[in-house]
């Protein structure tokens, strides 16, 4: 009923007039009908509201939720999705090696020994893996030959495992029922006694049978045998000739997983909890051990040696549960979704697949802490409309005499407070989250006011938190891209430098398989002697490899000694470039020249070598080295007389692998830019190029010490 109504007119009136009119125009009984009428409408109008409350509230939620469930399901995906890629490079390195015929040296071989029932395993740690051949199959000199062979891959498994934090172990397991594992442990202490790898989920889950696609698969939860408690693996099978001839694997054990859903900020005293593909629950957090009345099994007692599959026990089985059998029913449906599960209490599950191991990731929140604030809100309007009862039956004449005043009062205390309200409203649904409420003298409307200024905060960090998720997503993203890029060139390198090599064995293998009687010694010798250089053709590639990795890792170790720079770069120039090609500009007739010293030499001597050695390789020719002093740094310019390089590639030289199309046909991984770069700028200099169809000009800047020994002095 609106104010011309009452009055009987058309035009709207200020709220005071017309409840002083409407007061004294009515009668007390009438007026007392009014009144509770009144409160019946108020009392029915806050049922409305709360319903709706209720059910808005609820609608959004269930969508805050899934959104939830959604982002973070990916999220642990493109998280592991790093380790599957690893997983995938693994299992290829792991295959080379055992189509290579790689023999380590004597130090690695005199680790082994036999036990009295056959095992062929490690006796102590020389910083490497750990190695165990069952007996299961007896380990013959075929069987030994591949335990040499694998010994290839352990640099590659030392790196990952140091550089990867989520990775707790590595191993390859062969047909045979050997296993190769890092970090090292002893393998005779865990392992049980003629143990048949093979019959473990962590091999055959990737078997013929249960991955026909041949490619990475994850395990869901079990115990490993290699006494690392629980965990989840992600493995790969290594094909040769149409023969599963062995699976490699990367470890994570449930604690990672477990402390990345604790990392999980969700507002309503929610967690996440993750399901495996078979229905049981892979990882729970301690609040949800409490719902779910588990205690979550993130360890294993080894008092004996795990002799078979070991999986999470039946009441984790979401399925076989009476509390969660809707959960599992929705999961059956479609790869997200939501229910409702009575734990101790109604809660609201949203759940979602993790991309790459199938995973369910599935978002609890207790329905009572959702609906906390449209419970107060409710039982306080409640107690509003009791209080106006029992004030309206106790002071009716009272209030009578003050009807003027009071209607004055209203209107100051009804009307001004409700427009602030709206107008906050209005600021807020515009985006604008955080407002201030300057307060009324209405206790519900202050109330009122003050919850939606908190709503509006908690909007606003809610928005904020999401920008700076996306954020991190995007720079995770960005990063994940790189290291592929890095990973791809990697692989093109390798591929091509070890074509040749390998080319000239298998040839050079078939020559003298087919006419080994009709072969004279001599000739024997001279395709020996092509063989053995194609595998130190080999050997040199994976050597550079490995000492460029130590030597960026032990950049920080160096000791500095100040050197001279004009003899260090003169030295060095004669020792890389033939006399008839070297040009040098060193600034004899400077007086300063001679007295300029840098930090250390190893920086300097180290790029140096590698920007000439390409200069020498790519540019044959004239080669111009220089040397000045410039604003308290040395310049040191290298100038070759080649034909550049190409416009587009120049911007990839000095990324790790990075080879240009003028690089085929010459030996090389793509790594000397790249650490001539990092040792420059890690000494506190840089490193630039230019070129065109003239040829490439190098310079590299490095600051002037006083010649005091700062390594010494520190």
């Amino acid at each position: 009923m609106s104010a011309a109504q009452v009055d009987g007119g058309t035009a709207p009136v200020p709220l005071r007039k017309w409840l002083w009119r409407s007061y004294l125009r009515s009668a007390l009984i009438p007026l007392l009908v009014i009144e509770l009428t009144f409160l019946a409408i108020y009392w029915a109008s806050t049922a409305v509201v709360y319903r709706e409350n209720v059910a808005a509230v609820g609608k959004i939620s269930h969508d805050y939720l899934d959104d939830v469930a959604r982002r973070e399901a990916t999220s642990i995906g493109n998280s592991l999705a790093g380790v599957g890629m690893v997983t995938t490079l693994f299992a290829r390195q792991t295959r080379l090696a055992l189509e290579g015929d790689y023999d380590p040296p004597a130090s690695e071989k005199r680790r082994y020994a036999r036990t009295d029932y056959g095992a062929f395993y490690t006796l102590y740690d020389n910083g490497g893996t750990a190695s165990f051949h069952s007996g299961h199959v007896p380990a013959g000199p075929e069987q030994i030959e591949k335990v040499w062979r694998l010994a290839a891959v352990d640099p590659l498994m030392i790196d990952i495992k140091n550089t990867n934090p989520q990775v707790a172990s590595l191993y390859v397991n062969t047909r045979e029922s050997y296993n190769r594992i890092y970090p090292y442990f002893d393998v005779l202490d865990q392992y049980p006694k003629k143990m048949n790898i093979p019959e473990y989920n962590f091999y055959y889950e990737a078997d013929g049978k249960n991955n026909p696609d041949r490619r990475q698969v994850w395990t869901d939860a079990y115990v490993d045998p290699a006494g690392h408690g629980w965990m989840v693996s992600s493995i790969a099978p290594v094909w040769m000739k149409d023969r599963l001839e062995a699976v490699v694997g990367i470890d994570v054990t449930l604690n990672t997983i477990i402390d990345r859903l604790l990392r999980l900020k969700l507002p309503w005293n929610a967690y996440a909890v993750l399901v495996g593909r078979d229905g049981r629950i892979i990882a729970l957090p301690p609040q949800g051990e409490k719902d779910f009345k588990l205690s979550e099994l993130t360890a294993h007692s080894y008092d004996e040696a795990v002799t078979g599959d070991t999986f999470k026990p039946e009441q984790f089985d979401i399925d076989l549960r009476s509390d969660t059998r809707a959960l599992a029913r929705a999961m059956a449906k479609g790869p997200e979704g939501s229910a409702e599960l009575d734990l101790g209490g109604t809660q609201l599950a949203s759940f979602a697949t993790v991309p790459g191991p199938g995973w369910r990731l599935v978002v609890i929140a207790p329905a009572r802490e959702i609906y906390r604030k449209a419970e107060v809100l409710r039982e306080r309007t409640e107690r509003v409309g009791y209080v106006m009862l029992a004030g309206l039956l106790l002071f009716y004449v009272v209030f009578l005499v003050l009807l003027y005043r009071r209607a004055q009062e209203m209107s100051v205390r009804v009307a001004a407070p409700l427009g602030t309200i709206t107008a906050l409203l209005g600021r807020i649904g515009a985006g604008e989250y955080r407002q201030k409420f300057a307060g009324s003298r209405v206790e519900e409307l202050d109330d009122l006011g003050r919850e939606l200024v908190s709503t509006g905060h908690q909007l606003g960090d809610a928005h904020d938190r999401i920008v700076e998720q996306d954020r991190l997503v995007s720079r995770a993203l960005a990063r994940q891209w790189q290291l592929h890029e890095e990973q791809v060139r990697f692989i093109r390198t390798m591929s091509h430098e070890l074509r040749t090599p390998l080319a000239v064995i298998d040839s050079g293998a078939q020559i003298i398989d087919r006419k080994a009687e009709s072969l004279a010694p001599a000739d024997l010798r001279t395709r020996a002697v092509k063989l053995r250089g194609a595998v130190r053709q080999i050997s040199d590639l994976l050597h550079r490899l490995v000492a460029t990795t130590q030597i960026e890792r032990d950049l920080a170790a160096v000791k500095t000694a100040p050197v001279a720079i004009a003899p260090l770069v003169e030295e060095i120039a004669r020792e890389m470039v033939p006399a008839e090609h070297l040009h040098l500009n060193l600034g004899e007739h400077d007086g300063i020249l001679p007295d300029a010293m840098i930090r250390e030499a190893m920086p300097l001597a180290l790029s140096l070598r590698a920007v000439l050695d390409n200069a020498v390789r790519y540019a044959p020719g004239p080669v111009a080295v220089g040397l000045e002093i410039a604003a308290g740094a040395a310049v040191v310019t290298i100038a070759d007389s080649g034909a550049g390089i190409p416009a587009d590639q120049l911007a990839d030289v000095g990324k790790r692998f990075f080879r240009g199309s003028d690089a085929i046909g010459i030996a090389g991984a793509g790594l000397g830019v790249h650490l001539a770069r990092t040792v420059v700028e890690h000494a506190g200099g840089d490193l630039t190029l230019v070129s065109d169809s003239g040829g490439t000009v190098v310079r590299i800047t490095l600051p002037l010490t006083d010649g005091v020994d700062e390594g010494s002095a520190a």
